[in-house]
């Protein structure tokens, strides 16, 4: 029998550590701001909290009025029983413009988890909003502040997990709302243009004048959780992945009707790192070494990535910046930045969740030390180096909004598109075409200002044939690419003798490969047997990995109309482009009529050890690596082969690829949840690394977890490394078993051992 006595110490210990976490879920915004890192040169402040009615913000938006949009939710991750929802889009201003908001307007209300937000185009007094299975469009139309109108646009969007549910809506240089969904969304959504289908994780593309949407990606395949767009100077669009914090380059699978297998992260080490909605560095407030770098918000990590983006043949490769650090860190583990945009001054706005706990697979949803009352915007500023002046967009006219395509900074050139974007669709076309007309043909900027002027008829749905011939026949590879996706958006409005074959055939023999990537693209896009042409054409220049996902993919939508030609049923067709299409052919097996469903089965490892995951143990290790952890000796415990950890779990550039990386395991749930997913792993399973036991029509029996799939074939990784793919017309059962560690890991090791390992681990991914 334990004395009271003897308790007492452990129960004091057990306190000591829910303080600890208690009190970094409480700070101040001033506590706050002493524990943030900034690169020499630069400060924070406080733009807005919690007092201004931002609660766990999402995404941020700006307006032409230098307003800050705000959506946010204070129900994250489940309404209580009896509780309504009430998440807000809240606008901010700064009417004295001293760098703090002193206004602030609840715009919507009545909300539940509103994870996408993007300011409609035209005056900005409409948004769009994703909402579960909806996107809204909300509207004030009598001047006050508030949405009197609410209009659902689209509906039939998954919501098997609401940390997956559409998200992180961005308009593309064409006037495109672009957003994502994640693994567990299974989306029907009806349009005038037939039903749009996209299950599982996967791109979205809406185009609010032809009201036709797009889906791209799809399948349990990363991005698992695709969660933020940004586009480059040019237009080429970059994902980031927030479930394993890669960035994707999805301009070779913008195909419809592909849906691909596994594809790799263009970012070379990022060691676990997960991030959401980033920004590229384009104002004259940031030194110059800052311009062109994409930064990304390391909400595990607290911190916002400073990376460097490079081209890689077609497509791009990303890597942190050689001597540049993060450009905001917290040692609080309360800072979540989730999303960064650059504002009208030219300052840097990073939108920070607030929450000692984020997620909810780590711990419960009635977790006490939740945050649903907190939230904050912070401005970074570069010291000694003027602010900007933000230009006149609101009531400007429409020479000086065109005139504003071409500026170099970002902020005001998306605020004058998106104005654009909503005008009245006659005149502007009408007075961009003069404006095209009039540039002087020795700027060094007229390609650039061309390109910029053809996505704003892109998004009015209005051919340009003049202009986009002109961009077509540019000299600079990147104008030349935005040219050949916009004509074959308007293929069938251009004129008859456009010859867009030609100039298909010709950019798929261009000496740049970005160029050749957007001809195999563009064809894909164009279902008629001359795009077969085109892509064995194509084939036959220099490859790369981009360039041959494209070709692969073109291929496979285009087969109904190039395969009769192998058998001699079309004329004019060339035996080269049979060698062609048929080495690119990847048949896949045919998708079963009824995917079988997947059950739970029992784990086959060991469930439970010695030590259980209860209050009592976790509290009582949790207390002694507080007070006495070595991560030093913690390191070489992890490391011991007996354990088997480093076999299964990938730290740095050490270790095995069975189980989730662990390079932010430390900064990315509490240390009690920690301690208990070692001790009892099947009950706090990670995404993406559940154990599927799979059997087939001839009794094979494979186990692993799912790293690729389509409609035909999943792929599975074992305990070995060793992949396997398996048509899913050959599944005839598919359960789920839990987590492939076993419980009692560390059953036989020392106290002392046992406290430093869960020193090393709680260690991992925080700002030191």
């Amino acid at each position: 029998m334990i004395s009271r006595r003897a308790l007492l110490p452990v129960l004091l210990a057990v306190h000591v550590t829910v303080a600890r976490g208690a009190s970094q879920a409480t700070l101040t915004p001033e506590e706050q701001l002493a524990g943030f890192k900034l690169p020499p040169g630069f400060e924070v402040n406080l733009f807005a909290s919690e007092a201004d009615g931002v609660v766990n913000p999402i995404q941020i938006r700006w307006d032409e009025r230098g307003r800050l949009w705000v959506a946010g939710s204070k129900v994250y991750p489940q309404l209580k029983p009896g509780e309504e929802p009430n998440d807000e889009i809240v606008i901010l201003e700064d009417t004295n413009g001293d760098g703090r908001a002193d206004k602030s307007t609840v715009f919507a209300d009545g909300l539940m988890m509103p994870m996408g937000l993007e300011v409609a185009p035209g005056p900005g007094h409409a948004c769009y909003v994703g909402e579960g299975t909806k996107v809204w469009l909300l509207t004030d139309t009598d001047g006050d502040g508030r949405a009197d109108r609410r209009e659902i646009v689209l509906r039939g969007f998954g919501t098997g997990d609401n940390h997956q549910n559409i998200n992180s809506f961005r308009w593309s240089p064409a006037g495109e709302l672009m957003f994502s969904q994640g693994l567990h969304g299974f989306s029907r959504v009806e349009t005038p243009w037939g039903l749009t289908t996209l299950d599982q994780a996967g791109l979205w593309r809406y185009r609010p004048r032809e009201q036709r949407l797009d889906a791209f990606y799809g399948g349990d395949n990363q991005p698992l959780n695709p969660w933020g767009w940004v586009f480059m100077r040019w237009g080429e669009p970059i994902v980031v992945a927030g479930n394993s914090g890669g960035f994707h380059f999805p301009a070779p699978e913008m195909i419809r009707g592909w849906q691909g297998g596994r594809r790799d992260s263009v970012w070379l080490k990022q060691r676990g790192r997960k991030t959401t909605n980033p920004e590229i560095i384009e104002s004259a407030h940031f030194p110059d070494e800052w311009q062109g770098l994409m930064l990304a918000c390391g909400f595990i990590n607290n911190s916002v990535w400073t990376l460097q983006i490079e081209r890689d043949g077609a497509g791009v490769k990303i890597a942190d910046h050689a001597t540049l650090p993060p450009v905001i860190q917290s040692r609080h583990g309360t800072f979540r930045p989730v999303d960064v945009k650059l504002g009208p001054d030219g300052a840097l706005y990073v939108a920070d969740w607030f929450d000692a706990i984020i997620g909810h697979y780590q711990v419960s949803f009635r977790h006490p030390d939740r945050d649903k009352t907190r939230g904050r915007i912070w401005r970074i500023t570069a010291k000694d180096r003027p602010l900007l002046t933000p230009p006149k967009i609101a009531g400007a006219s429409l020479p000086e909004l065109f005139e504003l395509l071409r500026a170099r900074d970002r902020w005001p050139r998306e605020q004058a598109r998106r104005v654009l974007f909503g005008g009245d669709t006659a005149q502007v076309t009408r007075e961009l075409l003069r404006w095209c007309e009039r540039l002087a043909p020795a700027a060094p900027d007229r390609e650039f200002a061309l390109t910029q002027a053809l996505g704003v008829f892109a998004a009015h749905e209005t051919p340009a044939p003049a202009v986009l011939t002109q961009v077509l026949d540019a000299k600079t590879p990147e104008a030349r690419a935005v040219g050949l996706a916009t004509m074959a958006r308007w293929d069938e409005k251009l004129p008859a003798g456009f010859d867009v074959t030609g100039r298909l055939k010709r950019a798929a023999v261009d000496p740049d490969s970005r160029v050749r990537l957007a001809a195999i693209v563009a064809a894909g896009n164009l279902p008629r047997l001359a795009s077969a042409e085109v892509i064995a054409l194509a084939a036959g220049q220099p490859r790369d990995r981009f360039i041959e996902l494209a070709l692969r993919a073109a291929v496979a939508v285009l087969k109904p109309l190039w395969q009769p030609a192998l058998a001699g049923e079309v004329p004019g067709w060339r035996p080269e482009w049979t060698a062609s299409v048929q080495e690119l052919d990847r048949p896949r097996p045919t998708p079963p009529g009824r995917a079988v469903a997947i059950t739970k089965g029992t784990p086959i490892v060991p469930v439970v050890g010695q030590l259980r995951a209860t209050p009592f143990s976790r509290g009582t290790i949790a207390a002694e690596v507080l007070a006495r952890g070595d991560a030093g000796n913690g390191a070489r415990v992890f490391r011991r082969p007996e354990l088997g950890c480093i076999g299964c779990h990938r730290v740095g550039d050490e270790g095995g690829e069975i189980g989730p990386r662990l390079d932010s395991v430390g900064s990315a749930q509490p240390l009690e949840s920690l301690i208990g997913k070692v001790l009892e792993p099947q009950g706090q399973l990670v995404e993406g690394y559940e154990t599927h036991q799979i059997t087939t029509r001839s009794g094979e029996l494979f186990i692993g977890i799912v790293v690729a799939g389509n409609e035909s074939e999943l792929t599975l990784r074992d305990a070995g490394g060793v992949e396997r793919v398996v048509p899913r017309a050959a599944i005839v059962k598919r359960e789920l078993i839990g987590s492939l560690m076993p419980a009692g890991l560390v059953d036989a090791l020392s106290p002392e051992d046992r406290r430093d390992l869960f020193a090393y681990l709680t260690q991992l991914g925080k700002v030191k």
